[in-house]
């Protein structure tokens, strides 16, 4: 596979997975947000139930074509931490406090038909 392909077939899924977030009521701020050549984050939606409240959700889509366990397995510790910098990067942009606002991690693994929403991975 190529990596236009690759591209190609990553915005794909990461299209499916913000539909299906929106179908969950999910409102999506932000998708592929960069910051510097430190990092992406898939998507910044707002939960508008969790936990009884209002959540900004950083969400990471892993696809991999063998199996959502692959998928959800490619979300390391590594990546785990890049993704709570670079939301803390973008609450501070928006000038959103970190002790204040709720905020959550979501991965959403996706492979052939099956797709997996694992809310929480940070505790």
């Amino acid at each position: 596979m190529t990596n236009t392909n690759t591209k190609e077939l990553g915005d794909l899924e990461e299209s499916r997975a913000a539909s299906y977030l929106e179908e969950l009521g999910y409102e999506i701020l932000e998708r592929n947000w960069r910051w510097s050549n430190k990092g992406e984050i898939d998507i910044i939606a707002i939960d508008p139930n969790r936990f009884g409240k209002t959540y900004i959700v950083f969400i990471e889509v892993k696809f991999r074509e063998w199996s959502v366990e692959m998928a959800i397995r490619a979300v390391n510790q590594k990546k785990i931490s890049q993704l709570k910098k670079l939301a803390q990067i973008y609450l501070m942009q928006r000038k959103l406090s970190l002790h204040k606002t709720h905020f959550s991690f979501d991965v959403v693994a996706i492979s052939g038909t099956r797709l997996e929403h694992i809310k929480d991975i940070v505790k």
